[in-house]
């Protein structure tokens, strides 16, 4: 029993180093006490160059998230799951033909745990991820021991967030990008036929009434400060709505989904001039008499009266800012985010306040505001669509297809562009003599980005908008001969027809049919989660020569270090795997691919990835 331990032990020890030496330079943890008495795990992963890991959020058929499990029961209990502290880098992977979550150089994760005893302990685990470098991958765990005094003084913000510069940088890019984006959805807001219109009459009431142009400009200020008051207090109330636990789900759970696609959808069609949307007209008629009494307080109630009135055209920027600040999982994104956009919204009416003359040069009101209406429901439409693919890939029904968004999208873009050339019009437009030279570059813009997505019907990844639109499914076109769907792939992704060949996932298993054949053992260690093995099936080994040579001279071995079959040595069979493909082939990586005789003996290999003929001479021994 000792000697068991003491192999375990040493197996574990041996691919600690082996993944020290394969992209893992450093796995360090740290330990830091809460304001709320919690306890903050935090672990940092350093990769050599040209390494990456996979993100904690698991995806179906996808790579291995990252995780942490922990070795025994302690006096504490684990509040939620290991959780990633920077914002992942996206990108669709060739193997599973889908968008992953990784990242690169250095990425710090975090556990909260909370302890039930004030004495110190130590907290031990194991860190189980996978790295790769786009030619194999590595299964990676790592023994976690952090000692925690719970006692201790709460640790400073400063102390929290150190180390994890790469991921603050990130996650400050997203807030500033979505700031920014707020920001010019508020301006979008004034050109809307139900703002740009009331801009002389409101301008008009900040600056006369015999006022000052002191008074007029301190009119103007409390005029966008109340627009943003009023806005940010809306923020607020979907904030106190949220919390950190269920924001975590809240971007893939049907109900949020097919609230904010109903409101889409129903703007969208109100927009093409089906109906017209209002919020009760005694709101208004209220704002608006308290408008009527004059002085600053006034102008309070005007800019109340401005956001009611201008409902039906804001909502939906209103909706999308939501949208996306909900379904970021930040509490404090609603707030800022209304603020930001009441922002937006307000300038150019302060602006005007301080700056009367300029209303002469901005652009009588006119049929070009009826177009931006239906710009806008084209728009909400093909987001609409995102969110009822969220809905339905929560029940799985398989009804939204990646072939059916494209081509939705696709239909979209033209006709927007064709309604751009003049070819139709809706109920509410204004007849034309002709289209300006501004309609025709939007109408280039929309044609061009319909024929940049029809590739995406036929396998293209569409990298630059893969963030939008579903990965990659089983209803994508093909124009040539494919290969089967692989039964091992974990998704509907096109891969290679070696998987079709008859093959144990048992080594004993392989070797008896060895000694019952006499043809010798190919075994090919993978896991169901490296990318790279996909890789190579899909291309070296479903090769018609590779193929013919596995089928008839082999017995195929497909080995699995991830197996998790309970195993009374090993604790699971991928882990007996593991330490087999380290002691003989001395290598802890996948794929890895080597011919063994039937008592275990290697007669040709290891090899990994690499090209067909440099596959052909390894089985050709």
């Amino acid at each position: 029993m000792i000697m068991k331990r003491f192999a375990i032990t040493l197996t574990a020890c041996l691919i600690s180093i082996c993944a020290a030496a394969q992209g893992v330079l450093s796995v360090e943890s740290e330990s830091a006490v809460l304001d709320n008495g919690n306890v903050e795990i935090l672990i940092t992963v350093n990769l050599e160059p040209q390494w990456y890991i996979y993100s904690t959020e698991p995806v179906k058929g996808g790579p291995m998230a990252t995780s942490l499990t922990a070795a025994d029961n302690g006096p504490y209990t684990l509040e939620g799951t290991l959780r990633d502290t920077e914002t992942p880098h996206t990108k669709i992977d060739p193997g599973f033909q889908m968008e992953v979550k990784y990242f690169e150089n250095s990425v710090r994760f975090a556990q909260t745990l909370r302890p039930s005893t004030t004495e110190k302990f130590t907290f031990k685990g194991w860190l189980e991820f996978q790295t790769c470098n786009g030619m194999e991958c590595l299964l990676n765990e790592e023994e976690i021991s952090v000692d925690i005094n719970p006692s201790a003084a709460p640790a400073a913000a400063e102390t929290l967030t150190a180390g994890a510069e790469s991921g603050a940088t990130n996650a400050g890019r997203g807030f500033w990008g979505f700031l920014l984006i707020a920001f010019l959805a508020g301006l979008a807001g004034v050109i809307t036929p139900c703002v740009f219109p009331m801009i002389p009459m409101t301008v008009g009431f900040l600056i006369g009434g015999g006022s000052t142009r002191r008074a007029g400009i301190l009119k103007g200020v409390i005029f966008g400060l109340s627009i943003m008051v009023i806005y940010t207090l809306l923020g607020l109330i979907v904030a106190l709505f949220q919390s950190t636990a269920a924001t975590d789900a809240i971007g893939t759970h049907w109900i949020p989904n097919l609230i904010f696609a109903l409101l889409f959808i129903i703007f969208a069609v109100s927009f093409l001039g089906a109906f017209e949307i209002t919020l009760p007209s005694g709101l208004a008629n209220k704002a608006d008499r308290e408008a009527d009494k004059g002085g600053y307080i006034a102008a309070f109630f005007v800019a109340l009266a401005m956001v009611i009135v201008s409902f039906s055209c804001t909502g939906p920027f209103v909706g999308s800012i939501l949208a996306a600040a909900v379904l970021d999982g930040v509490a404090l994104r609603p707030i800022v985010g209304m603020a930001v956009f009441g922002l937006g919204f307000s300038l150019p009416f302060v602006v005007l306040s301080f700056f009367p003359g300029v209303m002469k040069k901005l652009p009588k009101s006119g049929g070009w505001l009826n177009m931006v209406k239906v710009v806008f429901a084209y728009i909400m439409l093909a987001f609409a669509m995102k969110f009822l693919y969220n809905i339905d890939a929560y029940f799985g029904w398989g009804i939204i297809t990646r072939l059916g968004f494209i081509a939705t999208w696709v239909v979209l873009a033209l006709l927007l562009g064709l309604y751009f050339l003049g070819v139709f019009r809706t109920s509410h437009d204004s007849p034309t003599d002709g289209i300006g030279w501004g309609r025709h570059i939007a109408a280039i813009v929309c044609i061009t980005f319909a024929f940049y997505l029809i590739p995406g019907l036929f396998g293209a990844p569409l990298q630059s908008i893969s963030g939008l639109i579903p990965p990659m499914d089983g209803s994508t076109l093909t124009l040539s001969q494919g290969n089967a769907a692989s039964p091992e792939s974990g998704n509907n992704a096109a891969a290679s027809g070696y998987s079709t060949l008859k093959s144990y996932t048992d080594l004993d298993e392989a070797l008896a049919e060895s000694k019952a054949t006499g043809k010798p053992v190919f075994i090919a260690f993978k896991s169901h989660t490296c990318s790279v093995c996909k890789q190579m099936e899909a291309t070296v080994l479903s090769s018609a020569a590779v193929m013919e040579r596995l089928s008839g001279d082999f017995v195929i071995a497909n080995l699995y270090v991830d197996d998790k079959t309970e195993d009374a040595e090993f604790r699971t069979l991928g882990r007996r795997y593991r330490d087999l493909e380290l002691r003989q082939f001395g290598s802890a990586s996948q794929p890895l691919y080597a011919v063994v005789d039937s008592e275990g003996s290697t007669l040709s290999g290891p090899v990994g990835s690499c090209s067909e003929d440099e596959f052909l001479a390894f089985l050709n021994f």
